[in-house]
This record gives structure tokens, sequence and C-alpha cells, in this order.
């Protein structure tokens, strides 16, 4: 039971790695190459990007034994939390303020018409084609990481993280849906801010994930 079945991990991992880098706005990977991702589908990136190199420390911990892991494994993870928590922090404020400008020229009398030239053409449709895509590939990373080690149910953060990722691709999904195809931009950023707020939190986990780890490598070290 402890043996990685590593043709499922590998196409677990294929899986989410080709969701985060459809959410960056890799449009070639779609069909037509038409779709055009928005605040949110880029903010999901933050958290799938978390959750990719947590299953792919998972991975390595089964494999690589643990004296060699441990060595750099804080040290990378610390860095890379660090630059994630910087990518949060500046999409995040992207999308809060792009929301802020579109508030204001809809409650704006006269700001409304430059609201429906700068923001009121939102592409529903391929972006909705978009979440299907990546849903159907969280899905299909799910059953092969269960199929290659079903031990990886009993890690609650694995678990929290992607039912984070699966939730903050449903709630996007919902709040594309939920206003008419005008105010859709919206929504959108709403939906950016959300998820930039619940990347931050994971990257604030695994930035203390990281010191911790990196604390103790330098206490055995000494």
């Amino acid at each position: 039971m402890d043996t990685l079945r590593r043709p499922f991990f590998l196409g677990a991992a294929l899986c989410l790695l080709l969701a985060v880098l459809i959410e960056l706005g890799q449009s070639f990977l779609l069909a037509g190459g038409q779709a055009r991702p928005g605040f949110g589908v880029r903010a999901l990136a933050l958290v799938d990007g978390t959750l990719l190199y947590t299953v792919l420390l998972m991975g390595l911990a089964l494999v690589v034994p643990e004296r060699l892991q441990g060595r750099a494994q804080g040290v990378v993870t610390l860095l890379l939390s660090l630059l994630l928590l910087l990518a949060v922090i500046l999409m995040g404020l992207t999308a809060f303020v792009a929301l802020t400008v579109m508030l204001g020229l809809l409650l704006s009398f006269f700001g409304f018409p430059v609201y429906l030239g700068l923001f009121g053409h939102f592409d529903r449709a391929g972006t909705a084609a978009t979440l299907a895509l990546l849903m159907t590939l969280k899905l299909g990373f799910v059953v092969l990481l269960v199929l290659s080690q079903p031990r990886f149910l009993q890690n609650r953060s694995l678990v929290l993280l992607t039912l984070t990722s699966v939730v903050s691709g449903l709630l996007l999904a919902w709040l594309h849906a939920l206003v008419p195809g005008l105010l859709v931009s919206v929504t959108d950023a709403i939906g950016g801010v959300v998820i930039a707020i619940l990347a931050f939190i994971w990257g604030l986990l695994l930035l203390i994930g990281g010191a911790v780890s990196t604390v103790k490598s330098i206490r055995l070290r000494v």
C-alpha cells in the first residue's frame, strides 16, 4: 500500500500542470485558441500552482530518502512561498484596482459608456469552456492521484487544498453566470480578489512550513 504507482502519479501531475498552464493564459492549449482568461482564471493558477508543488513534494517523499529531501525542501519551499505571496499581492491588487475602477464607472452617469467600451465585452462563453476544461483536468487529477497512492487521502492539507482549488473554480463559474453579460467583468474581478485571498492564506501556510523546515535543517547541521 505504500508503493507509489508512478504512471498514475505522473498522469495526475500532468493534468494539474496543464490546468496551471491554461490558467496562466496558454490559449494555444485550448481548442481554437480563442479563450482569453480574465482575473478569475489567472488567479486560479496561484492556488493550483501551490497544489502542484505540494503534490510533487509528497511524491518525492515517497521515492527519495528523507535525509536527501529534507536538506533542500525547506529552502526551496521558503523561496517559492515568497514568490507566491508576491504574485498574489500583485494580482490581487490589480484585480481590486480594476474592480474599483469598474464600480466607479458604473456608479457614474457619464462613466457608464466608458465602462461599456472598456469592460462591457467579456468572453463568458469562452471562459465557461475554459472552466469546464479546468474542472475536467482537476477531476482527472484527483482520480489519478488516488489511484497512484490511496494514502494521499489521509493528508488533510492536501485534501483541503484540493477542495480550495475545486471550490474556487465552481465559485468563479457561478459568479460569471450570476449577472448579465455586461457585468461579468465586475464579478470576474470579484472572483479574482476572493481567489487571491485564498491563495494568500495557503502561501502563508507554505511560508511557515518552509521556515520551520529550514530551521530544523540548520539545527541538524549544527
